[in-house]
């Protein structure tokens, strides 16, 4: 067995690479009621109360059923110093809606103090989508989510649409903003690592569109609960489109093998009993031949860590050289 330490330099090598799936929701999942678990503040509401909510999940079939899937969540907060929180008649989930914000602020911008920027205007009122981790795998592609809302008769789109050169980073991962048709205002943010898409409070809608049940979208913040604004949000959007990611990290070792190395065998047949290197039966060349078959990795301390197989035996000799390139992956 012959041993060859690497070249840090010139021999080890580190990559990263990217597998996407393309996910698509559409409006039947998580529009439908069966589908969506409520939960709520356990430590101010009683079950069932819609006072004390927080956020509502949406699967893939009945929350109830053990094959069923959780895919996002969907909630609405909004600042401390939002005119919602001042208004008198601003009572449903008001403490909720404001730790909401207070902890998506803190998540993504560092400071639950601080406010979102959507648009160049600072933005007191917002909706949060989260999606679950086993959806977006690692994070969200860049360039590739579009969202389809609709507004009662009509339907506009937004996306991210040169984000994969354009996004902006802060404490909280890169994002970039959700734009109409893709160029036009922006609605929203789409956090990448994070998962998180943010929407403006307004989305540009008009103020006789209704929202839930039969108040518009204004009258909707202003007095009613966390789920009953995100009952609006679920049935006012109609597909939401991505790609996740898996980065997929690798090194890549090159075992390099001169043409003055590793030709010989620690094989005992490989020598007679004088420690003559033996010729293969039936054959002329005199000079000493091996055959490559495995390659190992090994520590400081000679502790084998890796071992990698050829698909056919590879001659080695005085007159050839090769290079053997590993690849590990985690």
């Amino acid at each position: 067995m012959s041993f060859k330490a690497f070249d840090l330099a010139n021999d080890v090598a580190s990559l990263v690479s990217s597998i996407n799936e393309v996910v698509s929701i559409s409006s039947s999942i998580y529009s439908n009621d069966s589908n969506t678990k409520f939960f709520t503040n356990i430590a101010s509401a009683s079950a069932g109360s819609d006072l004390g909510g927080y956020w509502q999940t949406t699967f893939d079939a009945s929350p109830t059923s053990s094959l069923s899937t959780a895919l996002l969540d969907m909630t609405y907060g909004y600042a401390t110093g939002s005119a919602f929180n001042l208004l008198i008649t601003s009572t449903s989930s008001q403490n909720e809606k404001i730790k909401i914000y207070r902890q998506f602020a803190s998540v993504l911008l560092g400071d639950p103090d601080s406010t979102f920027t959507i648009n160049s205007t600072s933005q007191t009122e917002c909706f949060f989508i989260s999606i679950k981790r086993s959806l977006q795998k690692d994070e969200i592609k860049k360039g590739a989510t579009l969202l389809i809302l609709n507004q009662n008769s009509s339907q506009v789109s937004a996306s991210d649409e040169g984000a994969s050169v354009q996004f902006k980073q802060t404490v909280g991962g890169d994002y970039a903003p959700l734009k109409y048709n893709g160029t036009g205002s922006e609605i929203g943010q789409i956090w990448y690592n994070a998962g998180v898409i943010i929407l403006s409070d307004n989305l540009a809608y008009p103020a006789s569109v209704t929202w839930s049940g039969t108040k518009t979208l204004l009258e909707s913040q202003s007095s009613s609960s966390i789920n009953q604004n995100v009952d609006g949000l679920r049935r006012h959007i109609e597909k939401i489109n991505f790609h996740n990611q898996t980065n997929l990290y690798s090194t890549v070792f090159f075992c390099r093998a001169g043409n003055s190395e590793f030709n010989y065998s620690s094989n005992p047949s490989f020598v007679d009993s004088n420690k003559r290197i033996r010729v293969t039966s039936g054959s002329n060349i005199l000079t000493t031949r091996s055959y490559i078959t495995t390659v190992g990795l090994y520590d400081a301390n000679d502790n084998l860590l890796a071992c990698a197989k050829v698909n056919k035996p590879i001659t080695k000799s005085p007159d050839n050289e090769a290079i053997f390139r590993i690849r590990l992956d985690y």
